[in-house]
């Protein structure tokens, strides 16, 4: 499969008018500088529609998670579908959620429980698809590696992935490569209750557009995102002493019991370490062959895994 580069120099200059003067090398310098930060227009990759079409649908597909919005047409039989619950699981999970429809629930083909992939699905897929489903994972290697033991020898993992700088996760601090690890040689089942107290007392809103506007180049706005930071912080104070029991309550309750909750804060650049660090370290067996980082407007950046032989 032939996927469009995640920098074309042509497509740059013609969707930012402002940079039409530049030569190459000044476009080049600009992008690496400036406009990857910025989320400027740089590639044929503009949103999830766009990703999603560069997908060959005719190739066995295995998508995760996909509840009552499935990306593909689950009717086809080259099509299959994963998730820890089984259907009447989820139907009975989401059945006071109103943001779910329970009979669009879709049927899942394979509900994996806590067991490796490999022991539950006896077939290989060509592509994996997953949207918003790695952030939640206890140990992002034991996901990876998971879904690599259902792969054909170069098969490909297609992820939609939230940039936790433009979502609720703005104000937890960003993942790093010692939390994946440590994850991962300590064979993590279950949420640390670190991350679920951040869910629940350190989220914000969700809208990415106000996100982006706080992190604009202007000197003004950067230090409104760092009082911003420093006030979110501080008014959460009332709130921890009042809640303290509850905590605690989360605290003991995580050591036996899973709750889901955002484990891993991402970027495009702090993912692409991480997978360069673990291919490099032979933990896992895949390879990064694009990351189309976050556009201005969105929170969530676009990676394609490939298996290596």
């Amino acid at each position: 499969m032939i996927f469009p580069e995640e920098f074309d120099i042509l497509i740059y200059k013609i969707k930012n008018p402002h940079l039409s003067n530049f030569n190459n090398n000044d476009l080049v310098n600009h992008f690496n500088y400036y406009g990857y930060h910025e989320g400027l227009n740089c590639c044929k990759i503009n949103n999830r529609s766009d990703f999603i079409n560069i997908i060959d649908k005719n190739l066995n597909i295995l998508e995760i998670g996909p509840l009552c919005f499935p990306t593909f047409d689950t009717s086809k039989k080259n099509i299959k579908t994963l998730d820890y619950f089984t259907t009447e699981e989820l139907k009975e999970n989401y059945k006071n959620d109103p943001n779910v429809i329970i009979d669009n629930i879709v049927n899942i083909d394979y509900p994996v429980k806590n067991l490796p992939y490999d022991k539950v699905i006896h077939e290989k897929f060509d592509i994996c698809f997953s949207s918003h489903n790695i952030e939640h994972t206890c140990c992002m290697v034991t996901f990876l590696n998971n879904i690599s033991s259902i792969l054909n020898n170069n098969g490909y993992i297609f992820l939609a992935i939230p940039d936790h700088r433009y979502c609720f996760d703005r104000f937890r601090n960003p993942t790093n490569i010692l939390e994946v690890l440590e994850k991962f040689y300590n064979k993590t089942t279950k949420t640390s209750a670190i991350s679920i107290l951040e869910g629940r007392y350190y989220t914000t809103h969700n809208n990415s557009n106000s996100h982006w506007n706080d992190f604009s180049k202007n000197y003004q706005n950067i230090f409104n995102h760092m009082n911003s930071r420093d006030n979110f912080n501080a008014s959460k104070t009332d709130q921890i002493i009042n809640n303290i029991d509850d905590i605690k309550n989360i605290i003991e309750l995580s050591k036996n019991t899973y709750i889901d909750a955002h484990t891993w804060k991402l970027t495009p650049k702090i993912f692409q370490n991480i997978i360069y660090i673990l291919n490099k370290l032979n933990i896992i067996d895949l390879k990064l062959v694009r990351n189309y980082r976050t556009l201005k407007g969105s929170n969530e950046f676009y990676c394609i895994l490939q298996k290596s032989m």
